[in-house]
């Protein structure tokens, strides 16, 4: 499992997604509250994030999903997609 906080010790482009036969499953907080803190603590080697402005509290969930899908999927040169 890889979660999405802006206290990931990693980028999201700065994960290797390149491996088609590995499943990756993402774990997304709430926009008001994030994820609970047991969750941040467990996976903590896990949790990536993407780079924002220390004035911003958080992204759309929805486009925060999609940035890094379409990270994955690029890193992946876009398997069944023309």
């Amino acid at each position: 499992y890889y979660l999405l906080t802006k206290f990931g010790k990693k980028t999201y482009s700065d994960f290797d997604f390149s491996n088609h036969d590995k499943d990756f499953y993402f774990i997304f907080g709430k926009e008001t509250t994030g994820l609970p803190d047991w969750v941040k603590e467990k996976y903590q080697d896990t949790a990536l994030r993407i780079p924002m402005s220390e004035h911003i509290r958080s992204l759309n969930l929805s486009n925060t999903a999609a940035l890094l899908i379409y990270e994955a999927l690029r890193q992946q040169d876009f398997p069944g997609l023309n």
